[in-house]
């Protein structure tokens, strides 16, 4: 009966809305419930499942479904719509043996991607040994990105494209407000690459990427750099203009 009101919950939810991505949530702590709400938001379909039936009545609302059910039995996991789904994300903080126990029932069952939350260096190599290819790390990731921000000062967010190389978006300093676009020399002062430039909106209260923007655009407040480049030449840009 829970799998039937469970395919008849997605059905219904994928007739009315615009579908990107089916997904499953395991975990619903601290970074689970994040992923969630924000794959939510971002118009996936998510099912939260957790153990705890007072996460699960918390965050009813804010998440496309949500069950609460023993993740370590076999039974009731199969109640789930677990190869209907695009992608499985397993991400308990802190419960190393759930984490491996729920990972090897779906392996079982045939899900065709897991994502998982590693919780340690140990731990990741075991997920790899039993064949996860995708693992996550919150903490580190963020530790990374965090680093790069205290670093740069200004920076908004940030992309690993590889040790070598980071896309970084970066609100823009005041020294360049009011320059023109084609009087930026970014790749011959700092070695960086500008591969988009975002302006905020008002009417909308959101900053977009503008389209093919000319040479003579003129930088206002507001605007954010989308730039490309070695981390070394971001630290020359961030200490020329501090």
């Amino acid at each position: 009966r829970l799998k039937t009101k469970l395919r008849l919950t997605f059905s219904i939810f994928n007739s009315q809305f615009s579908i990107i991505m089916k997904c499953i949530v395991f975990g619903l702590g601290n970074f689970g419930l994040a992923l969630s709400q924000r794959l939510t938001k971002r118009g996936n379909e998510v099912l939260g499942v957790d153990s705890d039936l007072s996460k699960i009545n918390l965050y009813k609302d804010s998440i496309t479904n949500t069950v609460a059910l023993d993740v370590k039995n076999e039974q009731a996991l199969q109640t789930l719509p677990l190869t209907e789904v695009d992608v499985v994300f397993v991400v308990f903080g802190k419960d190393f043996g759930t984490s491996l126990f729920v990972i090897a029932l779906l392996k079982q069952f045939g899900v065709k991607r897991i994502v998982a939350r590693a919780i340690s260096p140990v731990h990741k190599v075991i997920l790899k040994s039993m064949g996860i290819t995708e693992t996550i790390n919150p903490e580190w990731e963020y530790a990374d990105f965090f680093a790069t921000k205290v670093e740069l000062g200004t920076t908004i967010d940030s992309y690993v494209v590889d040790d070598d190389h980071l896309i970084i978006e970066w609100e823009i300093p005041p020294r360049f407000v009011g320059r023109k676009l084609g009087d930026a020399k970014f790749e011959e002062e700092f070695g960086l690459k500008l591969i988009a430039l975002k302006r905020y909106d008002a009417k909308i209260d959101k900053s977009s990427v503008m389209n093919n923007p000319s040479d003579d655009t003129i930088f206002i407040e507001k605007d954010v750099f989308v730039l490309f480049g070695h981390p070394k030449n971001f630290r020359k840009l961030g200490i020329q203009i501090a």
